[in-house]
């Protein structure tokens, strides 16, 4: 049997003994193998999260947070077509703007509707036109024998100036009347409003990019040139 000091009054105490025979202190109880066992195991743990890589882990998502910051999409441009009627054999080409919707959404039933800005040619004649995903149901509009005149305003960049329209009846597309200054304008600036009074809403807004716009009308009066050579 082992003995132990108390602490108290320092007489010899057997460790199996609850309490000191002479003072009455209670005597220390002996810390079990399996409770070191515990101890020892927490601290491990406790010692192994700690060590682990947080750092390169979060230094890696922050090199490609800083990457996709970097990163540069280039502007979308205007494009160019063509096209042949089967029937007649007559060629056209088309130089067309982005896809766009108002400045502002319309409620239902337009509150889908997206426009486009456009120029087509065929060899003899250039015209431009602003084509829609419906039909435009528009107000204040002057009728005519089988189409509407549409008196608008229009802005070339910081350039407002007051046009015509027409719309056959039931057209997805309305044409300029002043088809060769809408072009020239259509190449020489950056951005173009066009203002429409849409039934149900109030003025609506269409804003079309003109970048590459330039180069797409290029494009078609190539083209275009040479329908008129051959005829077509």
């Amino acid at each position: 049997m082992a003995l132990v000091k108390c602490k108290e009054c320092g007489e010899q105490v057997s460790t199996k003994a609850k309490s000191c025979p002479k003072c009455g202190a209670i005597a220390p109880k002996k810390t079990s193998l399996f409770t070191w066992l515990v101890v020892i195991f927490i601290i491990y743990a406790i010692y192994a999260v700690n060590q682990s890589p947080t750092t390169p882990i979060s230094s890696s998502k922050s090199t490609q947070t800083a990457q996709s910051a970097k990163r540069t999409f280039p502007k979308v441009s205007w494009t160019h077509s063509k096209s042949k009627d089967k029937m007649t054999g007559k060629e056209s080409a088309y130089a067309s703007s982005p896809i766009i919707e108002p400045t502002k959404k319309m409620d239902f039933p337009y509150s889908d509707t997206t426009a486009w800005l456009g120029v087509g040619c065929n060899g003899k004649s250039e015209w431009a036109y602003v084509g829609f995903s419906k039909a435009p149901n528009l107000t204040d509009t002057d009728t005519e024998d089988g189409y509407n005149l549409i008196r608008t305003r229009i802005k070339w960049d910081e350039k407002i100036e007051n046009i015509t329209l027409r719309q056959d009846w039931g057209a997805s597309f309305i044409h300029f009347q002043d088809d060769e200054s809408i072009i020239s304008n259509i190449a020489n600036s950056n951005s173009v409003m066009l203002e429409l009074k849409w039934y149900g809403e109030q003025k609506t807004h269409f804003k079309f990019p003109l970048n590459g716009s330039s180069a797409a009308l290029k494009n078609i009066r190539n083209l275009c040139s040479q329908y008129k050579q051959t005829g077509t």
